[in-house]
């Protein structure tokens, strides 16, 4: 759990510094509110890797919540400044719904394991639990690749019109 949480605290940060550079947009009061969200969560997700599996579950699942709304956030954002992000949204155009997927799946399955979790008797299979996590988060670190390279390629001019 300790490697999962270190994988979601760097794919926090990551999504976070690309999403800056990538896109423009002026930032507002939710804009701000949000990455206190993954703070929050993170600080839970840390407080709990050593001692509570299922309250750890609730904090990822907060966390990716807070992802959705991330999510959310970014997609009015850069549509109320088309202009300036047109060719960056056409070129992840087709991996960005693939994306809030997986987020929106991610939040269901940790929140449904922390509340079924006396249920399925997870605490019974601890190391699984674990390394589905680690899993899961080793998934969305990686999903992350393919969405980047293309704002990297477009960046590049690969593709673009003359």
């Amino acid at each position: 759990m300790a490697a999962a949480t270190l994988l979601a605290f760097f794919g926090v940060w990551h999504e976070y510094l690309l999403q800056a550079l990538a896109f423009v947009w002026m930032p507002t009061l939710l804009d701000s509110v949000v990455p206190f969200g993954f703070l929050v969560a993170e600080l839970f997700m840390a407080h709990f890797v050593f001692g509570n599996q299922r309250a750890w579950l609730l904090a990822t699942g907060i966390a990716f919540g807070v992802g959705v709304v991330a999510s959310g956030t970014s997609r009015v954002q850069t549509r109320s400044y088309m202009q300036e992000n047109r060719g960056v949204l056409r070129a992840v155009a087709s991996m960005s719904l693939v994306r809030l997927a997986l987020t929106l799946t991610l939040t269901v399955l940790f929140l449904g394991a922390w509340a079924l979790y006396d249920a399925l008797h997870l605490g019974q299979a601890r190391t699984l639990v674990a390394a589905l996590a680690l899993v899961a988060l080793g998934v969305v670190i990686g999903g992350t690749v393919p969405y980047w390279n293309r704002v990297l390629a477009y960046a590049r001019g690969v593709g673009k019109s003359a």
